[in-house]
This record gives C-alpha cells, sequence and structure tokens, in this order.
C-alpha cells in the first residue's frame, strides 16, 4: 500500500485530493495537516512514501518543509520521503524555489484526480513528474545562467538495460554535475512541447525508463547547483576559514 500525507489548509481542496487517493488502487492517504507545525510533529509518525504539499500555508512556506525534509538524515537511517509540490503557484520563482529546496516533483492545482493519482505513483518510484508549464519554466532557468546548447555536456542516456542509466550520484557530485546535458535539454525542450513520456522515448529512440531519469536528473541538478552557490557564499564572506 502506497501511504500519502497531504499538507494543504484548503478544506475543498484536500477532501477532493483524499478522496482520488483513497479511490484509486493500492493508494491510502495517511494523514493531513493544514498547517505546517501539525506537518513536522505527524510525519515522523506516519512515516508516508510520498508527502505532497502546497507551498502557501497559514504559518509559513511549504518549502520550508521541504528543504528541511531534504537535507535531514533519514529516521532511523530508513524513513525518507518522495516529496511531491501540488500548488497553485505557477510562477517561475516558487517553482525553482521549491525543487532547489529538494522536492521530487512540482504539479500545479487543477489536474485531474487521474493526472494527480499519476504524479503521485511516479514520485513513489522516484521519479519527477512534471507538466509542460513546469519544463518551461526549467529551460528558461539553464537558458538565464548561460547553459547554451553549445555547452551542455552529454552525460550518458542510456537505460539500464543497455548499462549506463545516466543517473548521477548526488552524494559525491564532481563540480560539473549540476550543469544539463544535451539529451536532459532535448527531453526538457519535448515536455514543454506537450509531449508525454513514452512519445518522447519514442522520438528520442530510448524508453520511457530513460526519459523519467533524465528529467530526474535535470531535478537533481538544480538542488547540486544551488548547493553550489550557497558554498560558493560561505566561502566568500569575511573571515571564512
Amino acid at each position: 500500500m502506497l501511504k500519502v500525507y497531504l499538507v494543504e489548509d484548503d478544506p475543498l481542496v484536500s477532501q477532493h485530493v483524499r478522496d482520488a487517493l483513497d479511490e484509486a488502487p493500492g493508494i491510502r492517504c495517511v494523514g493531513h495537516a493544514n498547517r505546517l507545525s501539525i506537518a513536522r510533529v505527524e510525519l515522523p509518525q506516519c512515516r508516508p512514501d510520498v508527502l505532497l504539499s502546497d507551498l502557501g500555508l497559514p504559518d509559513g512556506d511549504g518549502t520550508e518543509l521541504i528543504g528541511e525534509l531534504s537535507h535531514a538524515p533519514a529516521l532511523d537511517g530508513v524513513w525518507h520521503p518522495h516529496i511531491l509540490v501540488f500548488s497553485v503557484f505557477g510562477d517561475e520563482a516558487r517553482v525553482i524555489q521549491a525543487i532547489e529546496a529538494g522536492a521530487d516533483g512540482y504539479f500545479l492545482k487543477g489536474c485531474t484526480a487521474d493526472e494527480l493519482v499519476r504524479a503521485v505513483e511516479q514520485a513513489a518510484r522516484g521519479e519527477s513528474p512534471i507538466s509542460p508549464a513546469i519544463a518551461r519554466h526549467l529551460l528558461k532557468r539553464f537558458r538565464d545562467e548561460g547553459f547554451t546548447d553549445s555547452s551542455f555536456r552529454d552525460s550518458g542516456f542510456v537505460d539500464s538495460d543497455g548499462g549506463a542509466t545516466g543517473v548521477m550520484d548526488i552524494e559525491s557530485p564532481s563540480k560539473r554535475d549540476h550543469e544539463v546535458s544535451k539529451r536532459e535539454h532535448e527531453v526538457l525542450r519535448l515536455v514543454a512541447q506537450g509531449y508525454v513520456g513514452e512519445e518522447i522515448a519514442e522520438r528520442l529512440l530510448t524508453t520511457p525508463r530513460a526519459v523519467a531519469i533524465a528529467v530526474r536528473n535535470v531535478y537533481r541538478k538544480l538542488q547540486l547547483g544551488q548547493r553550489a552557490r550557497v558554498a560558493e557564499q560561505a566561502h566568500a564572506r569575511p573571515g571564512w576559514a
């Protein structure tokens, strides 16, 4: 049974989400909080597989909770939820901030119940659900930071059946692991145009799993890029030893 915990302060939205999850086979909503303070207490007790969180909460920003969970060690060395943002905020700054904080996926409210359930299932598998609007934000972010097509590096894009998976090591990254490969950029471009994983795999002569890996790598590279910037700022502070 796939366990999901919901952080949402709108009663109508939360009821809709819980109904959709509980009606889906193999999924159960094990808890709900309308405040960050409640979620912080209940999450270690419920230990969900997926945290589905809004961003605008009465007592703070959901990004705070995402950052806390992403940087905390796994509870008892075992539990660490996949984090999926479910928000009305679709502006670039909020999307990028949540992903850099550690979100595994970002989905906009207004989607159908089937789309929501599919996103939760993808997050539970370690994939990163993504919509065309979010893909366009990511493309703009990399373009604004100077990642032109000629500067992309190809980090490998082969499904596990063929050997390398292209999955990066987030625990021990090289100094260029936050750069996006040509194929990852191409996947984002096709997602932004409205193609789904199976269609992208067919166009790029690869597999849906490899497409999912590419999207996941993009999310992780955003997170690595943020960590690198924080480290650089720390080194630049007066008195750094």
